[in-house]
């Protein structure tokens, strides 16, 4: 009886992270896993913010984006960002995301925010850039590879798109954007 109780909890499926969760495409579930949990990291918001942008649900992306702005720092102007990108003030999302950097360069969610608001501009290489150094303060932020990979094919730079797409296919295998980007690299590679 023991080994039996052992066993299933042995056995038993870990929960899934909510970045594990985004990056399967179950955006839903990576909100339900955040949403409400006091203990909830600045992260794991900013990643529901994230989730509910994909989802189209930009009310509820603003919600979690105005939770960051009531902090300090560089999360602040994260979530400033974040609503004035949403309400389509390309400007002040812009303003805020470099303030962001400003206040904590090594912060790779402010990077990968820099890196939405100048895709949102049509500023590929500034995008590409931006996601590219998101990517390299935390090579386990899977969408920063994938946004820096689409941000330099983009620009015409398919070498430097390989090596995140690459990196992403690798992270998060069960991406809903892995047939995409596997049918990108087959055609870049002539296959």
């Amino acid at each position: 009886m023991l080994i039996a109780l052992l066993l299933t909890i042995t056995l038993a499926p870990a929960q899934d992270s909510p970045q594990k969760l985004f990056e399967s495409g179950k955006y839903q579930e990576a909100i339900d896993n955040v949403k409400g949990r006091s203990d909830a990291s600045r992260e794991d918001v900013f990643l529901r913010a994230l989730a509910h942008r994909k989802l189209n649900q930009n009310d509820d992306a603003k919600e979690a984006y105005r939770a960051l702005e009531r902090g300090d720092g560089a999360w602040k102007e994260i979530g400033r960002s974040g609503v004035a990108l949403i309400d389509g003030n390309q400007d002040e999302a812009a303003e805020a995301a470099r303030k962001a950097v400003d206040a904590d360069g090594d912060n790779a969610q402010a990077r990968y925010q820099l890196g939405l608001v100048e895709s949102a501009r049509n500023n590929q290489q500034e995008a590409a850039d931006a996601f590219a150094k998101a990517a390299e303060l935390n090579p386990q932020m899977a969408y920063a590879h994938y946004e820096a990979g689409m941000a330099f094919y983009k620009a015409k730079k398919v070498d430097r798109m390989a090596v995140y797409f690459e990196n992403f296919l690798r992270i998060a295998p069960n991406a809903p954007e892995r047939p995409a980007v596997q049918s990108i690299m087959r055609t870049v590679r002539g296959r």
